[in-house]
């Protein structure tokens, strides 16, 4: 008996011991920088064992206040850093000692442009070159393994970084990830949507030092890099959804209600109330609870933390997810603290609806829109569904290829109309080639479009070997053949691909890289022309270099285009290149195949 006491008692103290040992303070952000236009910093401290008292910061010249969050698990710390010129602070929080740092920010991002061509990557699904970080201990995910569309298959950080040459090679200027934060869920992990810590790299992925090398990687080559960031939702496994700091921090009450994901509910003047609760507060997912920005604390946690990733890398610009969905006065707000720190960082919102009315709302400075978002683009998927509406139908007033006319007649809405981020398909949309009929001409037509508009054209990894997916995410996130381990074709190179694929990798290489010299497509104005005839021309105009794209729509018939129509861009005589074929062109017409483009520049 006193055997089996003693051996009760020795388990419950190494229990203990256990949990004193873990039960570490932990501080968000875990550290902060130096010279920021706002000193003002809120250090959330999190001690798993509670806080008997408020910690203390023992620093000359600088001023705290602390509080305790309802949850005293947790405290809030104000701190002002307005007249402290240290390297560092201590925060006594009893037990434990905390030497907070204090960084040299890195505040020299790039920013994109429309000379950009952006090349998104779904990273689990890229390449895997570190099949040992597959599978991490204590991670909640059930499904590895090619086998699940919507399990992890092994794509990494590192895989990204061994293929930035070749992305670099096809003509791309900036990488966009899909989010590589941590993502502890126990299903579809493996998109990082659900993000459940804000301050690391998912281990599956790689680790805060491999990314520091993925972007000094780009940075080095002259590539920019595109961080994917969400606000609307966490994970449902975060540690501040676990065990929140407050129960004011989401929108618990709404937790079996999901968003009705209409976001014209935010300027509709007839709005019901009922309804644009839904939209804004209602679950993206399940298992994504929906954040409440309107809270202070919940606020500055994730102000600071974009501002930490920004800083701390170097990064170039954010992809906001969602971005119509969290608060938009705290979006106006994030806006408004990024650009403060960072004038030239880029902020360009997912905004996923169906009418430019809706879209250009949020696309800064509109000025029906209360709270100015202060981003530079906003994705511009009006373009999408009109070019594929062009390629698609016959045209008819307003159907066809008159589509993406009016779409782009709707540029009066927007102040930079240039830095929209095209595109014609993407990681949430069906691949443009499965939906184009795995008709190669009519791909050429949608991408030589893509590449000669204004804009800042993104292309979803695998385009430019023809991959064809349309059925659900976890089959359009295609493994790209060749980055995983027991690949039969290796499809990175030219011996792996088909003719057809070789044919769609030398189309995209060539249009990117010629478009890097033309100061008509980076920097020129825009002018269309009226469709008639299913054709469609534009013209692609600056100081020193001219640009003429003829595009017929037409899947039977040729059609024989009199340039005479555009001697407005385009003067009588004009000697030119046709950029694809690199015939000389200087006639007073064109013919055009079914269903083609043709790309002319004018001679210097």
């Amino acid at each position: 008996m006193f055997q089996k006491y003693n051996l009760i008692l020795l388990t419950l103290l190494l229990l203990g011991s256990i949990k004193s040992a873990s039960a570490q303070t932990q501080a968000f952000p875990p550290h902060w920088f130096k010279g920021l236009q706002n000193q003002e910093l809120e250090i959330l401290l999190y001690s798993p064992d509670g806080f008997k008292s408020l910690p203390k910061c023992k620093a000359d010249n600088i001023k705290v206040e602390a509080s305790f969050a309802a949850n005293r698990d947790y405290v809030y710390l104000k701190v002002n850093l307005e007249n402290f010129e240290g390297e560092s602070f201590k925060i006594d929080c009893g037990r434990t000692k905390i030497e907070y740092q204090l960084k040299e920010p890195k505040t020299k991002p790039s920013g994109l442009n429309p000379s950009d061509a952006i090349y998104l990557i779904s990273p689990d699904r890229f390449v895997n070159a570190d099949p040992k970080n597959d599978f991490v201990k204590g991670m909640n995910e059930k499904k590895y393994g090619r086998e699940y569309p919507f399990g992890r298959h092994g794509g990494d950080l590192a895989g990204i970084i061994s293929k930035l040459d070749y992305i670099q090679d096809l003509g791309f200027t900036a990488t966009w990830s899909c989010p590589l934060l941590t993502n502890n869920e126990f299903k579809e992990s493996y998109h990082g949507y659900a993000i459940t810590d804000h301050y690391n790299i998912d281990p599956r992925f790689g680790s805060n030092k491999l990314f520091a090398t993925y972007v000094d990687a780009s940075h080095d080559r002259g590539m920019k890099v595109i961080m994917d960031v969400v606000y609307n939702h966490f994970g449902s496994q975060h540690l501040l959804h676990l065990n929140p700091p407050d129960s004011n921090f989401f929108h618990f009450d709404m937790k079996k209600v999901r968003s009705n994901f209409r976001a014209v509910n935010l300027m509709d003047p007839h709005v019901s109330a009922a309804d644009k609760k839904q939209f804004n507060n209602g679950w993206f997912d399940d298992h994504m609870p929906d954040v409440n920005q309107q809270d202070p604390h919940m606020a500055a946690f994730l102000i600071q933390n974009s501002l930490w990733w920004i800083l701390e890398y170097g990064l170039d610009a954010f992809r906001i997810d969602t971005y119509a969905y969290p608060d938009q006065k705290f979006m106006a707000d994030l806006g408004t603290r990024i650009k403060t720190e960072v004038p030239d960082f880029f902020l360009f919102g997912e905004i996923w609806v169906h009418m430019p009315e809706i879209q250009s709302y949020f696309a800064g400075d509109n000025r029906y829109n209360p709270n100015h978002s202060h981003l530079d683009a906003v994705t511009d998927f009006q373009f999408k569904y009109a070019v594929k509406e062009s390629i698609d139908q016959h045209q008819g007033w307003t159907s066809g290829v008159a589509k993406l006319y009016y779409r782009l007649a709707a540029d009066y809405l927007y102040k930079n109309p240039e830095n929209l981020v095209t595109f014609v398909d993407n990681h949430d949309e069906a691949r443009i080639f499965g939906e184009l009929q795995e008709d190669l001409g009519k791909l050429k037509v949608a991408l030589g479009i893509l590449y000669t508009m204004r804009g800042i054209p993104s292309t979803y990894y695998g385009t430019e070997i023809l991959m064809k997916e349309t059925e659900n995410h976890g089959v359009i996130r295609e493994d790209f053949p060749g980055g995983f381990v027991g690949d039969s074709l290796d499809k990175f190179t030219a011996q792996g691909r088909t003719a057809a694929e070789n044919e769609a990798f030398d189309y995209i290489k060539t249009l990117l890289n010629w478009r890097k010299s033309s100061e008509a497509i980076t920097q020129g104005s825009f002018t269309h022309f009226v469709p008639a005839d299913d054709v469609y021309v534009y013209a692609r105009i600056s100081a020193s270099d001219t640009v003429l794209v003829l595009v017929n729509t037409n899947q039977n018939d040729s059609r024989k285009v009199d340039l005479n129509r555009f001697v407005e861009a385009w003067p009588l005589g004009t000697e030119a290149l046709n950029v694809l074929s690199q015939d000389t062109c200087h006639s007073s017409s064109i013919e055009l195949p079914k269903m083609s483009i043709s790309i002319l520049q004018k001679k210097k």
